[in-house]
């Protein structure tokens, strides 16, 4: 034989042993099972139904239009009513043409008496007006808003204030100011 030959032959020897190495180490644990044990946690409550993207729209009792945007909203199955949301946005069209928007981190819509009530970082603009608080409750049933927690407002032709609470009458479009204790409502008008 030629050294030629045996240096292919060894080659081909070589590759047989690796190939053969290779198939008996794939194969050889094919009857062995292994099992993992995973558990899986419900971080759901089976009492609380989620939603994602809500949007509630209808008419109030005094004929104003509204539509409420959630990002994400539950309820518990013995509360259906009570509407507990998140990254809250609603609109009021009120009959004059106007539209009060109100922006919140949080918010509860009652769907049968339709009050609203916004929680947290709560922005509200009504024509050339913005209120901020960290509560705004809308009461269906009186007609009013009712905002408390750190009341500020700015209005680019009347001025700014700062107050405790702030009642709006949607009916006789009327703010009523008040303070806590011996504080008093903070108003700065423009002239």
């Amino acid at each position: 034989m030629s050294t030629r030959k045996k240096k292919i032959l060894l080659v081909q020897l070589t590759i047989f042993l690796v190939a053969t190495y290779l198939l008996y180490n794939t194969y050889r644990d094919k009857n062995k099972t292994t099992e993992e044990v995973v558990q899986i946690k419900s971080i759901s409550d089976p009492d609380v139904n989620n939603f994602t993207d809500i949007d509630y729209s209808g008419f109030d009792l005094k004929g104003n239009r509204y539509t409420l945007n959630a990002g994400t909203a539950e309820f518990k199955t013995e509360t259906p009513e009570s509407i507990e949301m998140k990254s809250v946005k609603a609109n009021f069209y009120l009959k004059n043409g106007s539209i009060l928007k109100v922006v919140s981190e949080e918010g509860l819509y009652n769907n049968i008496t339709l009050n609203m009530e916004f929680r947290k970082s709560v922005k509200a603009t009504y024509l050339d007006s913005t209120l901020l608080s960290e509560q705004l409750n809308y009461s269906n049933t009186d007609g009013k808003l009712l905002v408390s927690g750190n009341v500020r407002g700015e209005s680019v032709e009347k001025g700014k204030f700062f107050a405790d609470n702030v009642e709006y009458d949607l009916t006789s479009n009327t703010l009523d100011f008040s303070m806590f204790g011996n504080k008093q409502v903070k108003i700065k008008l423009k002239n």
